[in-house]
């Protein structure tokens, strides 16, 4: 069986003439028609190579992933109701990450749920209040962000919990498996240069403004995905480390298997942590396998 799979990637482009006097952003709601949805352009790059990420023997430590079996409890349906993911799939996710990381505390901040509507790479046909997988290769915080984010979960002790060793992290699964429609490709944090691969772009919602970074192309990046990812699975992946920055953080996207494909549009819940190292955190963890 083959290692690898072959697809096209999506990634921003910094050449755009108005960034040269405006700072890239994204606009998340219907803009008026003079108002361009974007300043700058995502590309489609070929013949990307995307990797088995359970033969890759990668370290959680250095390269920001790591998969992990979790019990199943809830169904696809249970996944509707916010309650049963809040009172049983979330505390899951809190011992899975405590147990497997080795932390001290997990601060769970978000999740969402994502529901690929068949006609999603056509926008003028999208529910803008339906999430969608996200096709371009990003990293969800810049240190900017982080900041702020400490300082809207933590309030007044964010100075505190700013000088410990933390990271932020992302978990995600199917709802249903195996997958095999635009599953998640994610690449080894090694192989990105935070100084020259990421361009800071404001995610613009209606109520909100998030500050992201976009990833640029760079021949090195390594990438790998979960091929037929079970809802017994989950990927975990750095987005920001305070010791080390974007230097751990993993770019990641949902890409299209092509031929490959089959099953129903895919379904995925991913949760947003923050999580706190102790004294002993220094340890060896275990590759990222299942």
């Amino acid at each position: 069986m083959k290692d690898h799979v072959i697809s096209t990637l999506r990634y921003a482009r910094s050449d755009n003439e108005a960034l040269l006097n405006e700072k890239a952003y994204i606009l998340n709601y219907p803009a008026p028609p003079d108002v361009p949805k974007s300043n700058f352009v995502i590309d489609y790059y070929p013949e990307i190579e995307i990797h088995d990420l359970r033969a890759a023997n990668l370290s959680y430590r250095e390269n920001g992933l790591a998969i992990v079996k979790i019990p199943k409890t809830m169904s696809k349906e249970d996944f509707d109701d916010e309650s049963k993911i809040e009172k049983v799939y979330l505390p899951e996710v809190h011992t899975c990450i405590r147990e497997t990381l080795g932390v001290d505390e997990v601060y769970i901040f978000d999740y969402m749920i994502r529901r690929r509507d068949p006609d999603f790479l056509d926008q003028t046909k999208l529910n803008e209040n339906a999430p969608q997988p996200a096709l371009s290769a990003h990293i969800d915080y810049t240190t900017d962000e982080i900041q702020g984010r400490l300082e809207k979960y933590f309030k007044d002790k964010a100075e505190e919990f700013g000088k410990r060793w933390f990271q932020i992290i992302n978990v995600w699964k199917p709802l249903t498996g195996p997958l095999r429609d635009f599953p998640m490709a994610y690449c080894d944090a090694k192989s990105m240069n935070p100084k020259t691969d990421l361009m800071a772009v404001d995610e613009v919602f209606p109520t909100v403004a998030n500050e992201v970074y976009q990833v640029l192309h760079n021949p090195n990046h390594k990438w790998y995905y979960v091929p037929d990812q079970l809802d017994t699975e989950v990927a975990i992946f750095a987005g920001y480390d305070s010791r080390q920055g974007q230097d751990l953080a993993v770019p990641h996207c949902s890409f299209d298997l092509g031929e490959a494909s089959s099953g129903a549009p895919r379904q995925s819940i991913e949760v947003r942590a923050f999580i706190f190292y102790g004294d002993k955190s220094d340890e060896p963890l275990p590759p990222c396998r299942s």
